[in-house]
């Protein structure tokens, strides 16, 4: 028996782990425990634990930590946090590995403490690159603790192995979200208004802004501008919400008020959950922002993305990605361009399955974890 725990603390990272952690479920050679922390736990980030809930997996037990991130230092009080726990948690369940995705300063925690514990550390999505964030350097250093790496990339396999030093537990299983994709089912623009309340005009776009947590002022000036600039545009606008950093406060407060100025074309839903958020990513017309979904899952749909800041400078774009600068003038000129476009280009997503049914990131995963476990 394989025991695993699994950490999360982000909408994000449980969406791109949610197959793989359903199908170690139905193995009977592992046991997953499930450790839910962060925003999961935080009704201002839409109480995500209920998506966890709703998908029926078990959760083996809730870490609540502070979510005030107003500050650097309460986000440095946070990771003590989360090793205090996660460390306690470990301690109890005793598993041959903890699993964790990406970056986030949670995760970093949890790999500290598995590492001081003597727990191998599977690290999924490492060597990727965002010099615009904290996390970027937090990504690497969960690398150096873990001891299996399955990578979105030959790219990022070929980086972890130079973090390394060696290629040694290092794989590449293609982005995670490849499984949610080819486990889709997906829905109209009506019933996308039936299910979220949004109501769509003839050109709609999706927005995701996150701080940047290496930027003085957090990138309140690049979203600020985002604002301006959208109030120019005949389309309407579904926000959803920051990540838990240092600076969300504020753009949360300036998402809030922006809305309230017209409702009827303005909306904003904290959180999709997974299913919706890749069914948002095939209706809307553009994806605005600067998270790592318009970098990774929206070019794989093949959609318009605008991405804005140094957030995600230096990422590998796994499609055609229009970078600007944060300033109001490049801004709003890029949405110009974007609003000018007679017919966006419609997407073949049942083609886009059929090419991609045998590249599921989960069946790699789970088949090099068991044959490394039965030697």
């Amino acid at each position: 028996m394989i025991k695993i725990a699994i950490f999360t603390g982000t909408r994000a990272e449980y969406g791109l782990m949610r197959t793989l952690i359903k199908k170690f479920n139905y193995e009977k050679d592992f046991k997953c425990s499930l450790l839910v922390s962060s925003t999961h736990l935080n009704s201002s980030f839409g109480n995500t634990i209920e998506e966890i809930n709703s998908d029926g997996i078990k959760i083996y037990r809730e870490l609540p930590i502070s979510i005030e991130c107003s500050f650097k230092k309460e986000m440095a009080a946070q990771t003590a946090e989360t090793i205090s726990l996660v460390s306690q948690t470990l301690e109890d369940l005793k598993p041959n590995y903890l699993l964790i995705l990406g970056d986030r300063f949670e995760s970093f925690g949890a790999a500290v403490s598995a590492h001081i514990l003597g727990i191998e550390i599977i690290h999924l999505h490492g060597g990727e690159t965002s010099l615009g964030a904290l996390d970027d350097k937090l990504r690497h250093a969960i690398s150096q603790l873990s001891t299996l790496h399955f990578t979105s990339s030959d790219l990022h396999m070929k980086k972890v192995s130079d973090i390394l030093g060696s290629s040694k537990g290092v794989f590449n299983v293609g982005p995670m979200v490849i499984d949610g994709l080819l486990n889709l089912k997906n829905i109209s623009k009506q019933q996308f208004q039936n299910k979220t309340g949004f109501i769509f005009s003839q050109i709609n776009l999706l927005i995701t802004f996150h701080p940047e947590t290496l930027s003085e002022d957090f990138g309140i000036f690049g979203f600020q501008n985002l604002l301006e600039s959208l109030e120019k545009c005949n389309c309407n606008v579904l926000f959803t919400a920051p990540n838990a950093d240092t600076g969300s406060k504020s753009i949360l407060e300036k998402i809030i008020k922006f809305v309230a100025k017209n409702e009827k074309r303005y909306f904003y839903i904290p959180s999709l959950g997974q299913e919706l958020y890749l069914n948002a990513l095939l209706l809307f017309d553009c994806i605005v922002g600067n998270s790592s979904s318009g970098i990774i899952e929206a070019p794989l749909l093949n959609k318009k993305v605008l991405n804005i800041g140094n957030r995600q400078k230096g990422r590998y774009r796994f499609g055609h990605v229009i970078d600007v600068s944060d300033d109001h003038k490049s801004i709003s000129k890029a949405l110009e361009n974007i609003l000018k476009i007679d017919k966006f280009e419609s997407f073949q997503f049942e083609e886009f399955k059929k090419n991609n049914i045998n590249k599921s990131p989960s069946n790699k995963i789970i088949k090099i974890l068991r044959d490394l476990n039965s030697k």
